[in-house]
């Protein structure tokens, strides 16, 4: 995974405040399989590396809404010490509004959308997640950590520019193109379509 073209972006401010550490969770022979093969998928991705960071949080399995266990970084205890990034997320009476009118609809969902996205080195380490085998830390924006919403929508909003809100509306990673008649919708998919093909989304 190449990632998006942006330059890398902050999102864990935590002050002065000394590192936190967790130790691994107990995992069942089952879920460490899990891990493993996510860890492994996002070491072969360059999304992660091995790390000796002071930072740790624990690896949990939960449950998806159909039963599928997902790998998850439980981060609330870095989350707490975050100060909060106010950049907006697109209210949805406000989405609805502007999709008023239209016909036709097409969406994009951006694969891994957090996963393109660059993290400055400084805040590599805070996302260090602990295992029963090794300690990690992400390169890329992580799912689960307070601020990463935010930063991925301003620069969703960035990358879009003057498309937003004429021929689409984004919502974090997913986003809905929409026009009156079909050539304008053609036009529309096409301009945000070459847009984040420039961006290397």
């Amino acid at each position: 995974m190449k990632g998006v073209n942006c330059s890398p972006q902050q999102a864990i401010n935590t002050g002065d405040h000394p590192p936190l550490a967790t130790n691994p969770r107990r995992i069942s022979s089952i879920n460490r399989q899990i891990i493993n093969d996510e860890v492994k998928k996002m070491s072969n991705n360059r999304i992660i590396i091995p790390s000796t960071s002071p930072w740790a949080s624990p690896v949990v399995i939960v449950k998806k809404h159909d039963g599928s266990p997902r790998f998850y970084i439980a981060y609330r205890k870095l989350n707490s010490l975050t100060q909060k990034d106010i950049y907006p997320l697109p209210r949805i009476d406000d989405v609805i509004e502007r999709l008023n009118g239209s016909y036709i609809f097409s969406k994009i969902d951006l694969r891994s959308g957090y996963f393109q996205v660059p993290l400055i080195n400084e805040e590599r380490n805070k996302t260090a997640f602990i295992t029963h085998d090794g300690l990690w830390h992400f390169k890329r924006l992580p799912q689960g950590v307070k601020n990463f919403p935010s930063v991925f929508q301003r620069l969703m909003n960035k990358t879009l520019g003057s498309l937003r809100w004429d021929a689409c509306v984004a919502y974090l990673d997913d986003i809905v193109i929409y026009s009156r008649s079909f050539n304008q919708h053609l036009i529309g998919v096409s301009n945000i379509c070459q847009t984040l093909h420039e961006s290397n989304f």
